[in-house]
């Protein structure tokens, strides 16, 4: 049964619809009841793989890596046991696996990151943990070209009628 203030908001959408263009009406209204939005919560543990297309957030136990396009949330209550890729993502709680991010990542000050951390954008709040390496996004890692190596200078060499640094052993 859907709360009393929900069914009162879609009867005054519908009247609006009627006069003008809702559609971004409609999304903020989506966005507010968590629609379009995965949700595991802190009772709930996963064995295995969570794969989803639409973004989310996790506030159970997941023992697993995580696939997730668009934006990924990690509550405190949290405890992923694996490797997480998304889009964007805000972790609370704890991480003990890599984190592949192909845009922003934010590791709030309460959070724990076991494990590398590669992000596009990366923002780390004080008192935040990352046990592990940081790194920019891979395929611009990949675009570098290194320097080019200089050649060998030939170094003078010392004259022969000048002695020589003999060795002790």
């Amino acid at each position: 049964m859907r709360p009393r203030s929900f069914l009162f908001l879609k009867k005054k959408l519908y009247l609006l619809s009627q006069t003008c263009d809702v559609l971004p009406l409609k999304d903020l209204i989506k966005r507010a009841f968590g629609k379009d939005m995965f949700l595991i919560p802190s009772q709930v543990s996963v064995q295995g793989a969570v794969e989803s297309t639409i973004p989310g957030r996790i506030d159970g136990n997941i023992r697993g890596d995580v696939r997730t396009e668009g934006m990924l949330v990690i509550g405190k209550s949290a405890n992923i046991r694996g490797n997480i890729y998304a889009t964007d993502l805000v972790t609370y709680g704890k991480v003990y696996g890599d984190i592949i991010v192909s845009n922003k990542a934010v590791i709030s000050n309460k959070a724990y990151v076991k494990g590398d951390v590669t992000a596009l954008v990366l923002e780390v709040e004080q008192d935040a943990v990352i046990e592990g390496a940081i790194r920019k996004h891979p395929t611009e890692a990949d675009n570098i070209v290194p320097p080019p190596v200089e050649e060998d200078i030939e170094k003078p060499q010392p004259a022969e009628d000048e002695e020589q640094a003999s060795s002790w052993f």
